[in-house]
């Protein structure tokens, strides 16, 4: 049995060499972190066209009081040639008279027997020409008589009197309307035409309107149409137009420095519709809206552009990229990370703390806090990409930082380069963008809903927002968030 003092000091040694072996497990990893690099630009988004609805009007009452004017297009017109004897010896002629004409197109077949009716829809079908058409129509009444009538001789009974059915004659014409590119009015007389539906069998004569009286109708209501054209020729929208134009020019501000900028370009139209006596068109202001946050963007001089012809593509859309702070996103990545451990064989780490970084050069940094077998950090890089089925970000191309991994190859424990500690980590670094989505939403319901002046508002709504790209640069993580939905602009509380 060794003395108390030798025991002592065989011991001491034991210990130290236990202590030291313990110690010499415990591997300390501190790289240094990344080098930054360079700033890039932001990719580039493609413009997206968006539809701004305008409504705009025309007063149709002064162009139908011309082609009401009697003294552009007689109410009364009596048949040229020979008279028809009548076998008494009396002489008569046919006279017509027409009603005032008006925009709506002659339904008086609903009040007529079914054959009548139906004879009446399928003479419509027959002029229904591709275009926008302005119909007019004015009801005939033929008569035989012996005078002209006047405004002091009333004119004679309408032919078909008595037991016999009223005839149905009625006048159609159409005038083709468009706008020119200076936003005036274009027409011309496209036709004019004379329907008869159950024509009359008077004792006197038996046949229809004769022809010689349906040429020289036609051709005078087609000649007091071109003289009526001039109305509507005169007639625009320009000014209308340009207090649209000028109004959406301007940055709508969203917050104190977040904007909305329209970038109105081009104007396209539909085609028109007539209400009564007016007649409607709605224009398309086009547009690639976009939210930008800073100083008020400047806005160019642009005159109002001529009218585009080609058909719009319905829809507004707006693009906006909404930066994510990267303390923000540390704390969501650090809350799924923490408490991981990677084991290899009798080794082992636990994740104690995450960070995500900028690098620049559309890069993000990972920094990866760790206890166990080994202690410290490691930097691992990657470039975010968007997944837009899933509507999250993930860390594309993941990998150690160069450092991090020379670090490793030099001074750390080979097990740890040969974990699965980078799987682990890009399995969970998946980043989500509800909060850019929600951001953009609240901002655009705000900003579509609001007057512009004491004239203008705008009156919109969001169907869906969704996350379509991403990028970092140092300081954020920036989400291109589109919006989809539509934008009508209210003119004096009229839609």
């Amino acid at each position: 049995m060794f003395p108390k003092s030798i025991s002592n000091f065989l011991i001491v040694p034991s210990l130290l060499l236990f202590l030291t072996g313990c110690i010499a497990k415990q591997y300390v990893v501190h790289p240094p972190p990344p080098t930054l690099l360079p700033a890039t630009q932001p990719p580039l988004s493609s413009a997206t066209e968006s539809t701004i609805s305008v409504p705009v009007q025309i007063n149709l009452a002064p162009f139908l009081a011309t082609v009401n004017d009697e003294n552009v297009i007689p109410k009364v017109f009596d048949q040229s040639g020979n008279p028809i004897k009548h076998s008494k010896g009396i002489e008569h002629k046919y006279y017509v008279e027409r009603d005032d004409f008006t925009t709506e197109r002659f339904d008086s077949y609903q009040s007529m027997s079914q054959d009548q009716g139906a004879m009446l829809r399928d003479w419509w079908k027959g002029i229904d020409l591709p275009g926008t058409r302005l119909p007019l129509t004015a009801e005939l009444h033929p008569h035989l008589g012996t005078q002209t009538p006047t405004p002091t001789v009333k004119a004679p009974a309408d032919c078909g009197a008595g037991q016999e059915r009223l005839r149905k004659t009625t006048l159609h014409t159409g005038i083709a309307i468009g706008m020119t590119p200076n936003y005036g009015l274009s027409a011309s007389v496209a036709d004019v035409a004379v329907n008869t539906i159950d024509p009359c069998t008077s004792r006197i004569i038996t046949t229809d309107l004769p022809q010689d009286a349906k040429n020289r109708l036609t051709d005078t209501v087609r000649g007091g149409l071109q003289h009526a054209l001039a109305r509507l020729a005169s007639s625009t929208v320009r000014p209308q137009v340009e207090e649209a134009w000028n109004g959406l020019r301007a940055p709508i501000q969203l917050e104190p420095n977040a904007w909305l900028h329209l970038n109105v370009e081009k104007i396209k139209r539909n085609e028109f519709s007539i209400e009564r006596q007016s007649l409607h068109d709605t224009l398309h202001i086009i547009a690639t809206p976009v939210i930008v946050f800073g100083s008020e963007p400047p806005v160019a001089a642009a005159a109002l552009p001529q009218l585009d012809t080609q058909p719009a593509s319905p829809g507004f859309h707006v693009v906006a990229d909404i930066p994510l702070d990267y303390p923000s996103l540390s704390q969501s990545l650090a809350a799924r990370l923490k408490g991981k451990r990677v084991a290899v064989k009798g080794d082992f780490i636990q994740i104690t703390d995450a960070a995500i970084l900028g690098r620049g050069g559309n890069q993000v940094v990972l920094r990866i806090a760790f206890g166990g077998d080994a202690t410290g950090h490691l930097y691992f890089v990657g470039k975010p990409e968007m997944n837009t089925l899933t509507q999250s970000v993930q860390i594309g191309g993941l990998r150690l930082d160069y450092d991090s991994e020379q670090f490793l190859a030099k001074s750390g424990p080979d097990w740890l380069a040969h974990s699965s500690m980078r799987e682990l980590v890009m399995g969970e670094a998946v980043l989500g963008v509800t909060s850019a989505t929600d951001r953009v939403r609240d901002l655009l319901r705000m900003a579509l809903n609001r007057s512009i002046n004491q004239t203008l508002s705008l009156h919109g709504t969001v169907a869906s927002v969704q996350g379509i790209g991403v990028f970092a640069d140092v300081n954020s993580l920036y989400v291109r968030v589109m919006s989809d939905g539509s934008l009508d602009l209210k003119v004096e509380g009229k839609p």
